[in-house]
């Protein structure tokens, strides 16, 4: 018994007519009525009264329709499924971002991309580089938004996005304030406040404005704060400095009073986006198709990779 001999006899119960049902099958008479014998031999049933005159279905094959019937419309709605699926962006996708750049990216992205693809339900989860690494490895999530490479992970890849410059958070009392053009040897004079070690943010802070050599020790290494937004209030307080990520200042979102945020004038400032996700992943197209969203939607003080 297969699907093809469900649908003959679905046919000829409809039509009561072995020509009729042949038709609307696309297969000879012969052909739709040798298969309607096998399938009546293979269950041991007569399923049709067949006379000169007419064909009718037994009440033995009108129970039988019924069971029929709900197969046929079951294998429709598997198909169906399975054609919703093919087009993209569509059903759970479970996406990590770091903490530096899920408050900032994605309410930019969130309204539209809901609006582009109304069948994605997506799931946002906030954690560390490292966290979402090893969430991404264990199947937790999809994939994640991360400004770190990864090219020692063997079992993830990634799609880059965009290039994030970093720009100056400082009092708006400061001395810096009266430079046009600030640049690497500023910033080295600076009382910079930054994250915790766990954040990556600040290892890139000091990795592309050639503050490596960063003191451990100095005015402002007492305070340790957990996230970016406490750290900008100490800089309105007149308490230090801070490069922050260029989303973060997106159409005034730093509005503290006391506090300025300018741009360097170092071309190396600016950290790359990327997103990342297993090698066996099964949606990878899925993500070039957000890749690319996330590409077309970003504002102009980023660059798209």
């Amino acid at each position: 018994m297969n699907l093809k001999d469900l649908k003959y006899f679905s046919s000829l119960s409809k039509h009561k007519n072995f020509s009729k049902a042949a038709e609307e099958c696309f297969v000879t008479q012969p052909t739709l009525s040798n298969q309607i014998n096998k399938l009546e031999k293979e269950l041991g049933l007569i399923l049709f009264e067949r006379t000169n005159r007419k064909v009718s279905i037994t009440e033995e094959g009108k129970l039988i329709l019924e069971a029929v019937q709900k197969t046929l419309e079951n294998v429709s709605e598997i198909k169906k499924l399975a054609h919703r699926f093919k087009e993209p962006l569509m059903g759970k996708l479970t996406l990590g971002a770091i903490h530096t750049l899920s408050p900032y990216l994605l309410p930019i992205i969130l309204l539209p991309l809901k609006e582009a693809y109304p069948e994605l339900d997506l799931i946002l989860v906030e954690a560390s580089t490292s966290e979402l690494i090893e969430d991404l490895k264990g199947g937790k999530i999809d994939a994640a938004l991360l400004a770190t490479p990864i090219r020692s992970e063997k079992s993830l890849k990634e799609l880059k996005l965009f290039k994030e410059p970093f720009w100056l958070a400082h009092p708006t009392n400061h001395k810096i304030y009266n430079v046009d053009n600030i640049t690497v040897k500023h910033l080295q004079k600076l009382d910079l406040l930054l994250l915790p070690e766990e954040h990556c943010l600040s290892d890139q802070v000091k990795s592309v404005c050639g503050l490596k050599n960063l003191e451990t020790e100095g005015p402002m290494q007492w305070l340790h704060a957990g996230s970016l937004e406490t750290i900008l209030q100490f800089v309105a307080m007149g308490q230090g400095s801070t490069l922050v990520p260029a989303l973060a200042a997106y159409e005034g979102r730093i509005n503290t009073q006391g506090m300025m945020v300018r741009k360097l004038d170092i071309d190396q400032a600016y950290r790359n986006i990327s997103i990342s996700f297993r090698k066996d992943y099964s949606k990878e197209s899925d993500l070039k198709v957000l890749s690319k969203f996330i590409q077309d939607n970003l504002p102009n003080i980023v660059e798209p990779i």
